[in-house]
């Protein structure tokens, strides 16, 4: 990989008839990732410059494995700051960029867009590394672990709904809203204390803040900053209750964190808690949907599974990797640097593409071949390492595994209904609706 400064002018790139816009998100919709499109990115400008709208100068989409995990370790040259623009939105003729921006718009407004309006993603070190402390004990893969009698329990329930329904003649089951999503959505909500009649309305508001390019997301008059007000209200709420009686939820734990001898503020507070919700559901959910469309589409892996579980722990990876939950993170170049031969500016939007890098030929023999006894397997569907891994890896991993070790338990098939609803956006590769058949 090349990293250097280099002050050349950038060569001129205009999109051809084969070039894909990765700002259409109709075209996600119906088409999902346009992996034929990466592959010949990879192979022939691993750093490419997409072109914006009315001769915007666009962003660089990183599409190889290589330079997508090394520019992930880079903050000093690749910041994830939201002062510098943040982690999410491709820039001008972006619609969740817009929706973004006219969120942070009405916070400046009433004097609450200021560094404490930081997601921790959306920091660099050091102040990334001393706000990341405040939880990293309670995501290590020991106290994860101590969470699965828990997580199986709420799996082992939301199954038994599902065949419950299946009991009275009902047989399609669409997966991601019986239990791809309410699962990690409850497990979230237990470890941060909320009440279970609040689950839902958790989702709800979880699928608005990150999800509001698609229509299906949106309630009438709702928008993505409503949204985000309605879970601080409930944050606000539940930090009264733990502060007269402390517990050892993650809420309690937020209010006793300290950062260089003072807690942290009511904001930032409210934005530790935000993040917590929404990655801690989105993703985790994707990947569950997108699983089980694999095993759907390629019984003989299922059929394997069964027949050897130790192969479990290698199929949450290969699961991870396949479905690669989130399509990309942005960085923002803070000097101008040279990257496989193209001059990056200071200041220019650079996305990494975690769907692409998944698939890199270079790195995963048959890349496009769903092999839940793949190994090794160094996907990135975590991020790719550095300063920003997933602090909810281990969470993910547990609550994917223990739910297809319940679903193997139960039953031999499972058989596609209908066609998959994907969602309708560029950040989050989404599954809205995926009706399958589950065959005892």
């Amino acid at each position: 990989m090349t990293l250097t400064p280099d002050l050349s002018p950038a060569p001129q790139r205009r999109p051809d008839a084969g070039e894909v816009d990765l700002l259409d998100l109709d075209r996600w919709a119906a088409e999902g990732p346009p992996h034929d499109w990466f592959a010949r990115k990879r192979a022939e400008s691993p750093v490419w410059r997409h072109p914006g709208p009315d001769g915007t100068r666009g962003f660089w989409v990183v599409s190889d494995h290589e330079h997508v995990t090394a520019l992930g370790r880079c903050p000093h040259v690749m910041s994830s700051d939201e002062d510098n623009g943040g982690i999410v939105g491709l820039g001008p003729g972006d619609e969740l960029q817009a929706a973004f921006d006219a969120s942070n718009a009405e916070l400046a407004a009433i004097g609450l867009h200021d560094n404490d309006a930081k997601m921790l993603l959306s920091l660099d070190p050091p102040e990334h590394t001393q706000n990341r402390k405040v939880l990293n004990r309670e995501f290590t893969p020991g106290a994860i672990g101590s969470l699965e009698p828990a997580v199986r329990e709420l799996a082992g329930t939301l199954l038994d709904a599902v065949d419950r329904a299946r009991g009275v003649g009902d047989d399609v089951v669409d997966f991601t809203t019986e239990v791809a999503m309410p699962l990690p959505m409850q497990v979230i909500g237990d470890l941060l204390g909320a009440p279970r009649h609040t689950h839902r309305d958790l989702l709800r508001w979880s699928n608005e803040a990150v999800t509001g390019t698609d229509p299906e997301y949106l309630s009438p008059g709702g928008s993505q900053l409503a949204a985000a007000a309605q879970l601080a209200q409930l944050f606000t709420t539940m930090q009264i209750e733990r502060q007269s009686e402390p517990t050892d939820d993650l809420v309690s734990k937020l209010i006793a964190a300290e950062i260089d001898g003072e807690p942290l503020s009511q904001l930032r507070f409210i934005m530790y808690l935000l993040l917590l919700v929404t990655a801690g559901n989105e993703t985790t959910r994707n990947a569950m949907s997108h699983g089980v469309w694999a095993f759907a589409e390629h019984p003989e892996q299922w059929d394997r599974l069964r027949e050897d579980p130790s192969l479990l722990s290698g199929a949450v990876e290969e699961v991870l990797r396949w479905a690669s939950p989130l399509l990309y993170f942005r960085r923002n170049a803070v000097e101008d640097v040279e990257v496989a031969g193209q001059l990056v500016r200071a200041g220019d939007i650079v996305s990494l593409w975690y769907v692409s890098a998944n698939r890199d030929e270079s790195v995963f023999d048959d890349s496009f071949t769903f092999d839940i006894g793949r190994s090794p397997n160094h996907h990135a569907a975590f991020g790719g390492g550095g300063p920003h891994f997933c602090l909810g890896a281990s969470l993910a991993r547990l609550e994917l595994r223990v739910l297809f070790e319940s679903m193997l338990e139960r039953y031999s098939r499972i058989e596609l209904a209908g066609p998959p609803d994907r969602l309708r956006g560029n950040f989050l590769h989404g599954v809205k609706h995926l009706p399958v058949r589950l065959r005892s």
